[in-house]
């Protein structure tokens, strides 16, 4: 399956959604996507929660204990195949892209695209 924009107007509730699957099980990431250390291709890394913030216009991730933010982000992508998120592209206010690419497949209920 391709990747799908997601409307904007859609984004909190979808990372809500998100978060809701990760909750009490979290996920494995690669940091090299979202330029947290260029040479981390191959390694992983643990994804706790996601969260839009509609008021500061800011996509927040929970990696490693660690709080990451893409500031104004324009467009959100996302792969999913039904109900299992395969990974998650974002283009920040800078035309920087962010890849969010899940080591397994996260089931997220209610969350169709």
């Amino acid at each position: 399956m391709p990747l799908t924009q997601l409307s904007r107007r859609s984004w909190h509730a979808y990372f809500d959604r998100v978060s809701a699957a990760l909750a009490g099980r979290g996920a494995q990431v690669e940091p090299a996507g979202l330029g947290l250390d260029a040479d981390a291709r191959g390694q992983w890394t643990g994804l706790a929660w996601l969260s839009y913030d509609d008021e500061r216009d800011e996509l927040a991730l929970g990696l490693r204990g660690e709080r990451r933010v893409i500031r104004h982000p324009r467009q959100v992508h996302v792969h999913q195949d039904d109900d299992w998120l395969h990974s998650i592209e974002v283009l920040d206010a800078e035309g920087e892209r962010h890849f969010l690419v899940l080591r397994s497949p996260l089931q997220v209920l209610g969350a169709r695209v």
